[in-house]
């Protein structure tokens, strides 16, 4: 079913709109005054002092000016405007910025579907949601896009590039609900994702419905895993030769399998995080040392007394990462022999345990036996600075693991764009790991962890991979900033802000870099938002409310940074979105109300989802009934244009 005739309402007034001159703008003051004042059914503007006004008539910048971007790159203070977005479909101006915005979706669902859900952008900003500039897509030229529901369905939209008008893509699919999950840099009708199978690697064809397997992951020598239950997200390089993806484990972050497949050469290989094992097309099967953990140094035993046995005893001891849904384990360490004259016990020192990577240790084990190479497993020790006294006689138990699994779990992996580097986050650790697929060349960068105040060795934050470069939102603690540094080369950092410039403390922020060029030279583009451990005070508020406080420059404001040239901050639209559930809850309680969202191909747009301040009501798929003060507060998607 195509439904695109059934979503094409549009307000003259601010449909279509470029910027405009000043003398343009104060035309058009009194025609959104009036239109303010008689669009009450719609939810409009529900307060207009004389300063917002005043911030709504704010000069757009010029459209010839020599920049990337025209807009304010001001270091002012400009709180946002408290009001309620136009329906779905309605094209307005953010009132501080000047920025046109579209809202994709309302409580009205799509089409026949989805009515009252809440909707959002991809979880991660890092994915490509927007497919390639397309000339022959609308009267002007325009995109495919996805956005998504919470409940995880992706619904394909189009959007004219001129009038950014939207409307969703049905015709071919089934409740109107794709599994595509990365857009063609090449193609701008085509999508990727796993389609079929979780062990395919498949793409649609918006326009035709033509669906086609490019690569059947089962073809991959040497394959370790299951690669079904949880599916991972499929990534593409710049020239969509090259793919890579994560997958297996019950739900996210308990897969342990990374695949890489380069459609040029036929080649696919494979990095298994538990067993640190590498291999795939012309490739033996071999173990990595970076990213997993060694045994643990040899035991210390002494005599104590006890009812064990005299005789020879010999100890040996493994330590377990955290793993999903079972620890990992290490090969054992070395042997340690230690004689009983008579009867007694043996007191084993807490293990010493080189964790360089900063895997999450969840305790160690104590294998004893009483002849050389005949170990049996006698105690788990969940704390690892705990000693532990073997005084009774041995028990039958296993023996010490063949091979390690002492690895981690995966939470995502991404390709850089020119498709050479995955960069693979672990799911519990204070690392980043780097592979080079068809290689054993891996490579880490710590995230998180104390120690580590060196910002130069530091990859906390949010992230994002452009071609050769990543970019990682600053850290540690509140030295906040953005690092770009290059991937072959991760302790060589550009701060993308000046030094003396104080950026938001205790925010959050996602990054979006789909625009990338070749040189890593565009801007990248995403949001601020969250003030960590704040509480609603039930109201929508902003001088009551903290949540919705304005107290920093970039507070709540979509952005794009330079990453070449004079450091720049262009600032675009307020983005509304609260984190928090409702206006009672506190900050972080509902993912699906942050601003994460993912900038188009030739950066001209960025989508985002927002549940505006608490103000489009109660999500239908909420325990309770009550937004803005109980339940789920719903969330919708938007579009702001870029210039």
């Amino acid at each position: 079913m195509d439904i695109r005739k059934q979503s094409s309402k549009t307000i003259p007034q601010f449909s279509g709109l470029n910027r405009v001159s000043p003398k343009g703008i104060a035309y058009l003051v009194p025609v959104v005054l009036i239109v303010a004042l008689f669009s009450t059914s719609f939810g409009w503007a529900q307060s207009h002092d004389k300063e917002n006004e005043a911030a709504a008539t704010k000069e757009a910048p010029s459209r010839d000016c020599p920049d990337v971007y025209c807009a304010d790159t001001s270091r002012a203070l400009r709180p946002g405007t408290t009001y309620k977005p136009p329906p779905a479909n309605h094209v307005f101006r953010d009132p501080e910025f000047g920025s046109r915005i579209v809202r994709v979706t309302d409580e009205a669902g799509i089409g026949s579907f989805f009515a009252g859900f809440s909707f959002i952008t991809n979880s991660s900003a890092e994915s490509n949601e927007w497919g390639k500039f397309n000339p022959a897509l609308g009267r002007n030229g325009g995109y495919y896009f996805y956005i998504k529901t919470v409940g995880g369905a992706t619904v394909l939209f189009s959007m004219d590039a001129s009038t950014m008008q939207v409307a969703p893509y049905c015709k071919w699919l089934p409740r109107c609900s794709s599994r595509g999950s990365s857009f063609s840099y090449v193609d701008p009708n085509v999508i990727y994702g796993h389609i079929n199978s979780n062990y395919t690697i498949d793409s649609y064809n918006i326009a035709t419905g033509k669906q086609t397997t490019i690569y059947d992951l089962h073809m991959c020598p040497d394959l370790p895993e299951d690669l079904s239950g949880y599916e991972g997200t499929l990534v593409n390089s710049r020239d969509d030769t090259k793919f890579s993806n994560y997958s297996g484990g019950r739900r996210q972050g308990s897969g342990s399998l990374v695949t890489y497949y380069d459609r040029t050469t036929g080649h696919c290989y494979w990095y298994d995080t538990k067993t640190a094992m590498v291999g795939g097309s012309g490739m033996t099967p071999t173990r990595v040392r970076v990213a997993t953990l060694e045994p643990p140094a040899p035991a210390r035993v002494s005599p104590i007394s006890g009812d064990l046995p005299a005789g020879d005893y010999y100890v040996q001891l493994t330590a377990n990462t955290w793993m999903d849904p079972e620890s990992g384990e290490t090969m054992p360490s070395s042997e340690v022999h230690i004689h009983l004259n008579s009867s007694g016990g043996i007191s084993i020192a807490a293990p010493e345990i080189d964790n360089n990577y900063g895997l999450r240790l969840v305790g160690y084990n104590v294998y004893i036996g009483t002849s050389a190479g005949q170990e049996m497993h006698q105690a788990a020790i969940k704390d690892l600075a705990a000693a532990y006294n073997q005084s009774v006689p041995l028990k039958k138990g296993v023996a010490p693991p063949k091979a390690s699994t002492a690895g981690y779990t995966i939470h995502n992996a991404r390709l850089s764009l020119d498709g050479k580097y995955v960069r693979i986050g672990p799911q519990s650790g204070f690392s980043l790991i780097f592979w080079m697929p068809g290689s054993t060349n891996l490579s880490a960068c710590w995230n998180s962890g104390a120690g580590h105040a060196d910002i130069a060795s530091f990859c906390g934050g949010h992230k994002v991979s452009g071609y050769s470069h990543m970019i990682n939102a600053g850290g540690p603690g509140r030295n906040y900033s953005l690092q770009l540094r290059p991937l072959s080369d991760l302790n060589r950092i550009q701060q993308l802000l000046s030094p003396e410039v104080t950026v938001p403390a205790n925010m959050d922020s996602h990054w979006s870099w789909n625009n990338a060029d070749p040189n890593d030279s565009t801007p990248v583009c995403g949001a601020f938002s969250g003030k960590a451990g704040l509480r609603g005070d039930g109201t929508q508020n902003p001088a009551t409310n903290p949540i919705l406080a304005t107290r920093q420059v970039w507070d709540r404001e979509i952005v794009c940074i330079a990453t070449s040239g004079k450091p720049r901050v262009w600032r675009f639209a307020h983005h509304h979105a609260t984190g928090a559930c409702n206006a009672a809850a506190g900050d972080g309680s509902c993912f699906s109300n942050i601003a994460i969202g993912n900038v188009s191909q030739d950066g001209k747009f960025f989508i985002f989802g927002s549940d505006w301040d608490w103000s489009l009501g109660t999500d239908s798929q909420s325990r309770f009934a009550g937004c803005p003060t109980r339940g789920r507060c719903r969330a919708d998607v938007f579009i702001v244009e870029l210039k």
